[in-house]
């Protein structure tokens, strides 16, 4: 069975170096690229060992806790780094890997469920955020054996609880083909965007820093008792091995019955892709002449729409900024600093973004170079498109802020679109900066993600330094200025 899969894996990183500009164009890089993105071990072994550098940093809060109460909560909220990812690379690459035909050859073999090879071939990418917690659960081992044991359970049950959800995400809102389109077409749309957001929001809970939970473990540790049966609160109860390992089996049974429906499901749509038509009125067609970058972006939203699962990937900035909403909002206070912080915030995380803008286009990629389209324009149509949503989300939280400030908070409004959108420029220009006008789908991998991560946060410390020196409106109009400056300059180099 495995070597179907590692012949899958092969061909999904052979379509995605070839659509690669940077390497496709280069014999010499493109036989050596190759040869390392094939391999399993080599792709899979240099994340693996990025991930666990930073799972060293964690675990450093872990081994300074005080006790096993305080260990417990953080661990419960380190548990969410391998189930978001999980769940992250679930929804998107099955999209994208299936929308490059590598399943098509299957059809015709006497498979019963093939979408199996499908979710092994999804999981060799997860192995990495596993990896990342792996020095949190040698911690917790040397310090208290049984409960290092459970630990490294958890992690499992989270990779497998993100890998479960993904699936049912895209099997819900991703596998089936519409035809047609109707007057609540628009409305059908943003109820998906609002679905995956919802079904998302339902397991999410906030990653804490370590130093608040030290110094509000009191408050914290009976939420975490009170919400003890739901994940990822229920990780905590690693020092009460009986508690568990009863929540452990309940996981394990609950999620491998919807695993496996699951995946008989998914193998049916990808058999027989379920297509839905709706009745129109016939009329004229009338062709509308739009502005390139403007076009690509409209098309980009509306192929997000029909991949409805991608919008997972371009939710997640989303969901690093909720937990902290959820918690200012409990204690009935929302200061424009805070305000600041999470706009700041959103905008970092945006970096993520990057990935599954790039995978947007898939095989369409051959017909999209046939047009007279500029890699300037199809930089700056991408990059509106990964900022589009965060910036959403930054509105939403001026909002907020706005009802407890006032107009103080409009002075973010600038930033809630600068931010995002100095974010995307720049991962989208480091991304493309090969040569030449030819467009393609560069290899993006976690290694680039914190290389953009870095220069993001080294341009946002230039963009709010005068909000550290200057105060008031002064300060805001400072920094807005500065920030139109770096972003005007990204423009050029797209």
């Amino acid at each position: 069975m495995f070597e179907i899969v590692k012949i899958l894996y092969r061909e999904l990183h052979y379509q995605i170096v070839r659509r690669n500009p940077m390497i496709a164009n280069d014999e010499r890089k493109f036989k050596s690229q190759l040869k390392n993105a094939t391999s399993i071990k080599r792709g899979v072994g240099i994340q693996a060992g990025t991930f666990f550098f930073l799972g060293l940093m964690l675990a450093g809060g872990v081994a300074f806790a005080k006790d096993e109460l305080q260990i417990g909560v953080m661990f419960a909220s380190y548990a969410m780094i391998p189930f978001i990812f999980s769940l992250y690379i679930t929804a998107v690459n099955s999209s994208y890997a299936l929308s490059m035909g590598l399943f098509e050859p299957l059809k015709a073999l006497p498979v019963k469920v093939g979408s199996l090879y499908l979710s092994e071939l999804l999981l060799i990418d997860t192995i990495p955020a596993f990896t990342m917690m792996l020095p949190v659960v040698f911690v917790i081992l040397f310090r208290h054996p049984t409960a290092g044991i459970l630990a490294l359970m958890w992690a499992v049950v989270g990779v497998f609880l993100g890998h479960t959800l993904g699936l049912i995400i895209y099997t819900v809102f991703g596998a089936r083909t519409s035809e047609g389109t109707s007057r609540f077409g628009a409305l059908k749309n943003l109820g998906k965007l609002i679905g995956v957001l919802l079904f998302m929001s339902i397991f999410y809970v906030g990653n804490y820093m370590q130093n608040y939970v030290r110094e509000h473990i009191e408050t914290i540790a009976p939420v975490f008792v009170k919400y003890s049966f739901a994940y990822p609160f229920s990780a905590s109860s690693i020092f009460d091995p009986l508690q568990s390992l009863e929540l452990l089996a309940l996981y394990a049974t609950l999620f491998g019955m919807l695993y496996v429906l699951t995946l008989k499901k998914l193998w049916g749509e990808i058999v027989e892709p379920t297509v839905s038509s709706t009745a129109v009125q016939k009329g004229a067609f009338k062709a509308r002449k739009l502005p390139k970058v403007l076009a690509l972006t409209l098309k980009d939203f509306k192929v997000v729409f029909r991949k409805s699962s991608m919008i997972a990937g371009l939710l997640i900035p989303v969901y690093f900024v909720l937990p902290q909403v959820f918690m200012a909002l409990s204690r009935g206070e929302f200061s424009t600093m805070l305000a600041t912080g999470l706009i700041f915030g959103l905008g970092w995380f945006s970096s993520i973004g990057a990935d599954p803008v790039i995978k947007i286009d898939g095989k369409e990629l051959d017909f999209l170079r046939t047009l007279p389209l500029t890699k300037k324009a199809f930089i700056l149509s991408k990059s509106i498109t990964m900022s589009a949503i965060p910036s959403a989300t930054a509105l939403a939280v001026i909002g907020i802020a706005h009802h407890y400030n006032g107009g103080e908070a409009l002075y973010l409004l600038p930033h809630a679109f600068i931010l995002p959108m100095m974010t995307s420029l720049t991962a989208m220009n480091y991304f493309y900066r090969y040569k030449g006008q030819e467009i393609g789908i560069p290899e993006t991998n976690m290694g680039d993600i914190i290389v953009i991560f870095i220069i993001v946060g080294i341009l946002f410390g230039i963009v709010g330094a005068p909000l550290l020196f200057m105060h008031g409106a002064t300060g805001y109009a400072v920094s807005s200025a500065v920030g139109m400056v770096i972003t005007g300059i990204l423009v050029g180099m797209s």
